[in-house]
């Protein structure tokens, strides 16, 4: 072992060409490898190792991921309606209307993908007033006087219902000009007439 490194010593200090090495025993018993010659010392020749030449491979960098483009809106993933509610009327409001006209609207969060085949339905009394719409207000005509009941809800092209609201009762007044004792709102108000003249007995 000894030997092996004190040789690896003198191959460390050889040049590019063929080199003379000595080699002697000194006084302890070591083996010792010298450039320089001396008395009792083995002249050894060593050739240089062959030059070899490392190539290193150039790799080629990596792609880079195109750039995303912006979505455009209502196009990013679906992921379900959070609220949809009737805003007017308010829960149990009476209203007053001669010719029964409910304005109605509704909120919808997030909006409506109608891009993706949803559609809106409001029922009054059960009954669908609007089908598959996208309008978020709209106006009902010639509702009858009394109690009702309004829902809404969102299905899918498929039918399945995707969120419901929570039904709101109001009240309808229907004033007529044609029934005596009631007048109509924003009606001017009838005039007092001039009091009766009363006829005094003859003396």
């Amino acid at each position: 072992m000894r030997t092996f490194i004190l040789l690896a010593l003198a191959l460390s200090i050889l040049t590019a060409q063929a080199a003379e090495v000595y080699r002697y025993v000194d006084e302890k018993g070591n083996t010792v490898f010298t450039d320089q010659p001396r008395a009792g010392a083995q002249r050894m020749v060593v050739e240089p190792a062959p030059a070899t030449s490392v190539v290193v491979p150039v790799l080629p960098a990596a792609p880079q991921a195109p750039a995303k483009a912006p979505s455009k809106p209502g196009t990013e993933a679906f992921a379900g309606y959070l609220d949809l509610r009737i805003t007017q009327p308010a829960p149990n409001e009476a209203l007053v209307n001669t010719g029964g006209d409910v304005d109605v609207s509704l909120n919808l969060h997030p909006p409506l993908r109608a891009d993706l085949g949803h559609g809106l339905t409001v029922l009054l009394d059960g009954a669908p007033v609007a089908q598959n719409s996208t309008r978020m207000n709209l106006v009902l005509n010639n509702v009858d006087r009394g109690d009702h009941v309004l829902e809404a809800y969102v299905q899918d092209g498929a039918g399945a219902v995707l969120i419901q609201s929570a039904p709101v009762r109001f009240t309808l007044q229907r004033p007529s000009l044609l029934q005596p004792g009631r007048q109509a709102p924003g009606a001017p108000l009838s005039p007092i007439p001039p009091p009766v003249p009363q006829l005094r007995p003859a003396p």
